[in-house]
């Protein structure tokens, strides 16, 4: 009998989260294999808890072997938490938590990073110097201080994202289903607007909403057609939010002037891992994604900070100390 048993991160959350428990007596194993294969759910035989970070998903057929493991709580040590079945794990009797928020501060810094480089050509330069190739022919950036910058979203992510960047342009437009107008009053050139006001009248344009059925492709040719010409978009919510086949639409015509995904649609296979050798051969629309110059792929690596690393493991074992009557349950934390 266990306590916690991690799917691997393959990270340093990993560690830490391991010697967090082991140091408050906790009994914890590490799963040798990192995917979510049935053999390595076998692995949590007789443990209290199974961990799981974005980069996994059980699926709803896995969660049979949870229940014949006699695990009790699947621990999220992430905000969300769409990559565990939900009804199931309830129907079973299996608890679920989740960290509600970690390091805000550090994705909204990562969004407009990559808003800083795509407009400063900063990573086409990167490349090119490293050649020795100085040529400033197709190397002319674009000002934000005359620029209108897009916030999709206003959860805690999107307030950060609002604030770091309300310094640098001229004007924020947010949206958000339910705009909190007493906080846009602490941003002076800070405004709500519809979302088609948004689309129209940005220069750069960050997504930060959670995955739900009517955010689900938000991202599309509809709203791509909307948009203006030359606009820059990062998103660092999740991936599915913008529907690739449209985007490589959208970069075929020229529409923007860059792209920074630090999720994506079908990103699981791929994030945390070193698939150089196979390349994205076996997604036709990723391989072509990659092909522009003007797009920056990451792994989801936006969270990936020393604060968000220790929050995250912080709540994590918080969680379970509510679930085991060891310390008071956060019920905001649980989903089931």
């Amino acid at each position: 009998m266990g306590d916690l048993y991690i799917l691997n991160t393959r990270c340093k959350l990993t560690d830490k989260i391991r010697e967090t428990f082991e140091k408050a007596g906790f009994k914890v194993k590490v799963s040798t294999d990192s995917g979510v294969s049935d053999e390595n759910l076998k692995g949590a035989n007789g443990f209290t808890a199974v961990c799981i970070f974005v980069n996994k998903c059980i699926k709803p057929e896995q969660v049979e072997i949870l229940k014949e493991n006699g695990n009790k709580l699947i621990l999220h040590c992430s905000a969300g938490f769409d990559n565990s079945p939900t009804e199931e794990l309830k129907a079973a009797g299996i608890s679920a938590a989740r960290v509600p928020s970690y390091s805000p501060g550090s994705i909204a810094e990562y969004a407009v990073t990559q808003i800083m480089a795509l407009a400063k050509n900063t990573h086409m330069s990167y490349v090119m110097t490293k050649n020795a190739d100085f040529e400033i022919t197709n190397m002319q950036c674009l000002l934000l201080e005359n620029k209108t910058c897009g916030v999709i979203g206003t959860g805690l992510i999107g307030k950060k994202c609002t604030m770091k960047i309300s310094g640098l342009v001229e004007k924020v437009l947010c949206f958000d289903v339910y705009p909190d107008n007493e906080w846009i009053k602490t941003i002076p050139n800070a405004s709500y607007a519809d979302m088609d006001t948004v689309l129209k009248n940005s220069d750069f344009i960050s997504i930060h909403v959670p995955l739900l059925p009517q955010t689900h492709h938000l991202i599309n040719e509809e709203a791509f057609a909307k948009m203006k010409n030359d606009v820059v978009l990062v998103n660092t919510s999740r991936g599915e939010i913008v529907h690739i086949p449209s985007l490589i639409k959208a970069l075929e015509a020229k529409k923007l002037w860059g792209v920074a995904l630090d999720v994506f649609e079908g990103e699981k296979k791929y994030i945390f891992h070193d698939k150089s050798k196979a390349g994205f051969r076996d997604d036709p629309d990723l391989a072509r994604l990659a092909q522009f110059e003007h797009v920056i792929l990451s792994s989801h690596i936006a969270f990936y900070t020393d604060q968000a690393v220790d929050q995250i493991t912080a709540k994590t074992i918080e969680n379970y100390m509510g679930f085991v009557g060891k310390g008071t349950k956060d019920e905001k934390a649980f989903i089931c």
